[in-house]
């Protein structure tokens, strides 16, 4: 619980440094832009286009400059992740308005990963969600002990499995069947794997969380325990997918889950990346409606103005 409080407080930080910086911006070119031809604009015998030319140029930098700088940062996020997963080829495309997906069956081109679906993800958070599919039809949850483990609890339905292994301590583990999820923790290179991945991204990464899901193994790094640096190497988020689907192997070669459970309807659906859509949805009802009214009063604040 502290961890995830020390995030929320690191994350009001990062949104006062990123305003301070935008006043710092705002403020001078306002003071050029606005108030000063507003002054001269109230002199007798001054035209109105005194302030409305600047003014006008004021709006173009401030939404130009502002949606560039979008536009930039989304455009050097697409240029980096592709060169995590394209490599493995992948197929990218947009998710959640400002993230990007990557789908396929293959790692590198020369190493097919006997046909598993592969999907990558990342997103606001940030979070990086690695998925890779398999035949098994059961639960698991792993987590850092921490606030976390009551949503994995609530996911599996089950208390966390009692653990007598000091290279565990530190974890909660859910699952569906207790008895084939002790098996998987039973073999060394099975909890080796899986105590590597908990560890993946330990320099920024907040919450590790590895999940068994019906159909698909899935790796979640959660927000960013620093204030703003955080980054991936190709090296690394190859050396994940290897250990995934290595654990993948090794679980499936254990006697089939006894108790076993069926994808649901939103697991389905996030796995299908289909929730860019309802997102854009929403986000065209909360952004496009009030843009609409106030451009619609501003021409006629302009009308007014120049009769």
């Amino acid at each position: 619980m502290l961890k995830f409080l020390g995030a929320r407080f690191k994350d009001q930080m990062r949104g006062v440094v990123i305003s301070l910086l935008a006043t710092a911006i705002v403020v001078p070119l306002a003071c050029v832009l606005i108030f000063i031809p507003l002054w001269f604009a109230n002199q007798p015998g001054a035209s109105i286009w005194v302030l409305i030319v600047p003014a006008s140029l004021f709006l173009l930098i401030l939404l130009g400059g502002g949606w560039g700088a979008v536009g930039w940062t989304f455009y050097r996020r697409k240029r980096w992740l592709d060169s995590l997963f394209t490599p493995w080829g992948l197929t990218g495309s947009r998710y959640m308005i400002s993230g990007r997906q990557y789908q396929g069956t293959r790692t590198l081109i020369e190493r097919p990963a006997q046909g598993r679906e592969i999907i990558a993800r990342f997103y606001r958070g940030p979070t990086l969600d690695l998925y890779v599919g398999t035949p098994l039809q059961t639960r698991l949850g792993i987590a850092e002990k921490s606030g976390t483990s009551l949503t994995l609890a609530g996911m599996v339905g089950r208390e966390p499995l009692p653990l007598d292994d000091p290279d565990l301590d530190g974890l909660s583990i859910f699952a569906l069947d207790e008895e084939w999820a002790h098996s998987l923790l039973a073999d060394p290179e099975a909890k080796m794997l899986l105590l590597r991945l908990m560890r993946a991204g330990e320099s920024w990464v907040l919450m590790p969380q590895l999940f068994l899901q019906p159909g698909m193994f899935h790796l979640r790094l959660y927000r960013n325990k620093n204030l703003f640096k955080y980054g991936i190497e190709p090296e690394e988020a190859q050396a994940w997918l290897d250990d995934l689907l290595a654990l993948a192997r090794i679980a499936e070669g254990l006697p089939a889950p006894q108790v076993t459970a069926e994808e649901s309807g939103a697991e389905r659906m996030v796995r299908s990346g289909r929730t860019f859509s309802i997102t854009l949805i929403i986000i065209a009802l909360l952004v496009g409606v009030p843009t609409c009214a106030l451009a619609i009063v501003a021409a006629v604040v302009f009308v007014i103005a120049i009769r």
